[in-house]
């Protein structure tokens, strides 16, 4: 079935992140190591996106959470498309994007406190994460999920490699970035990209979740949304949205309600 465009685009606790460091305080990044966590806001600057979340009952979906170091909107707890993917998969994400902090300050105070959420998309920096051995290797999850495997052909998996001779990270949107003149004079930018950390206390579940949102149906959700409300399909099976679809979809309050792209996520 064609899907044009789609490239363009129980945890009972969260704890707060890096109490100790006041510079980095104000960061709305209360989300790390979810499993088995605890909410414990303690900042009137806390993002509304987890309050209340300590009184949910989330025996299922599994909610884990994810940084990425780049502007964001934060969805609402009740989006819908969110809410469909984790009937789906069991999962549910909590994203939390760059707020009110440089970058630097940011990847300085996670460093120190080697407290990370259970995803990160870091745009600079990352190798510093690998070399603090904060992040997972992907290796045996590449092997038992046939989605993650099939983002990258076997040559371009091992260009991901580190020192180690491990896989730790991949680039986003699923294309390579390359660094050097060439292919053959550079390789695959290990400094920016998707990773999963050591303080996710079940990365089995983690990878399963990145696989399950690279089938069809799950990409559908992301990038197209509910058929007949957010597009429609052709007698041929091609996908279109009307005007009046388009503009609803690219809304910002629509988005943020409704709409669910794990855009810093990988992506087919």
């Amino acid at each position: 079935m064609h899907r044009t465009g789609i490239r363009n685009r129980h945890i009972s606790r969260l704890t707060k992140l890096l109490a100790t460091i006041s510079a980095f305080s104000v960061l709305l990044l209360n989300c790390s190591c979810s499993i088995g966590s605890e909410s414990d806001t303690g900042n009137s600057q806390v993002s509304a996106s987890f309050t209340g979340i300590a009184e949910e009952n989330i025996d299922k979906p599994v909610r884990l959470t994810m940084f990425s170091s780049t502007l964001g909107k934060e969805k609402s707890k009740d989006n819908e498309i969110r809410k469909l993917i984790a009937d789906k998969t069991g999962v549910e994400v909590v994203e939390v994007w760059l707020t009110g902090q440089t970058s630097q300050n940011v990847f300085d105070g996670l460093l120190q406190s080697r407290n990370l959420p259970d995803y990160v998309y870091f745009n600079e920096r990352l190798d510093d994460f690998y070399e603090a051995e904060l992040l997972v290797a992907w290796d045996p999850y590449i092997e038992q999920y046939p989605d993650i495997k099939s983002l990258y052909t076997d040559e371009e998996w091992d260009m991901f490699r580190q020192a180690d001779g491990h896989i730790y990270s991949v680039n986003i949107p699923g294309a390579p970035v390359w660094y050097g003149n060439s292919e053959t004079e550079g390789g695959l930018c290990n400094t920016a990209g998707f990773a999963v950390t050591t303080c996710c206390k079940d990365p089995d579940t983690a990878f399963k979740f990145i696989n399950d949102i690279l089938s069809d149906e799950v990409m559908d959700l992301r990038f197209w949304g509910i058929e007949g409300v957010d597009y429609s399909v052709n007698a041929d099976g091609t996908y279109y949205r009307t005007q009046e679809m388009t503009e609803k979809w690219n809304d910002e309050e629509y988005g943020i309600e409704h709409v669910c792209q794990y855009l810093m996520m990988p992506q087919r």
